[in-house]
């Protein structure tokens, strides 16, 4: 057997195999730390609120789903609209990822100013975005079940900056949407919690017999 035969089989029976388990392990470390990032603070409130659209919107709906959220006051409007805009351009094609904004005022003017700022940010999309309303107490008092301190004040919302992803109706973590690491965090989290597609099933079909 030459060197060159050698150094074939060093290759296809060591250095092969060592770099797959290498890249597996890398892979599955990674994972193992995004998850170990991930907490259970507290379960996703529950709610029946009205969308933009003046459709009423059950927190049943998003029970099995990946949620961001955020209660939104008009503080870091245009940060929070060019964030939309990018989870857009990546998440757009899952169907289990939805982008919930909590607002304080279910009146009509309010859910219109709601609309107009989705469909002006290119961001209009009853099935994925969703922009929810109730009054000042009962907004407040989901931020507060959901244990996201820090913005709310006497019964009502305060300027935050704060996001919140939640999996499975239970809110694992938060983040600022100013801080371009805390946005880095939040897209690993979101990617490597994604439900598998199922590939659709391939059907054969007979001839017809002529």
């Amino acid at each position: 057997m030459n060197l060159l035969q050698i150094g074939g089989l060093l290759l296809l029976l060591v250095v092969l195999p060592l770099g797959s388990w290498y890249y597996l392990q890398t892979g599955l470390n990674y994972r193992i730390q995004a998850i170990n990032e991930l907490k259970d603070i507290a379960p996703v409130a529950e709610f029946e609120l009205i969308n933009y659209n003046d459709t009423l919107v059950s927190s049943d709906q998003f029970s099995d789903q990946l949620v961001v959220g955020h209660f939104y006051t008009g503080a870091n409007q245009d940060t929070y609209f060019d964030l939309l805009q990018r989870l857009k351009e990546q998440f757009d094609e899952r169907r289990d990822v939805y982008f919930l904004t909590f607002r304080e005022g279910a009146d009509i003017a309010t859910q219109a100013e709601s609309a107009q700022l989705l469909l002006d940010n290119g961001v209009e999309d009853p099935g994925q975005f969703f922009f929810l309303h109730g009054d000042a107490s009962q907004i407040a008092g989901i931020a507060e079940s959901m244990k996201l301190s820090g913005i709310t004040q006497s019964g009502s919302l305060v300027d935050n900056k704060q996001l919140f992803f939640a999996d499975s109706a239970m809110v694992r973590g938060t983040y600022d949407m100013t801080n371009a690491e805390d946005l880095k965090l939040l897209i690993k989290h979101i990617t490597l919690n994604l439900h598998p597609v199922e590939e659709p099933d391939i059907i054969f079909e007979r001839e017809t017999e002529k």
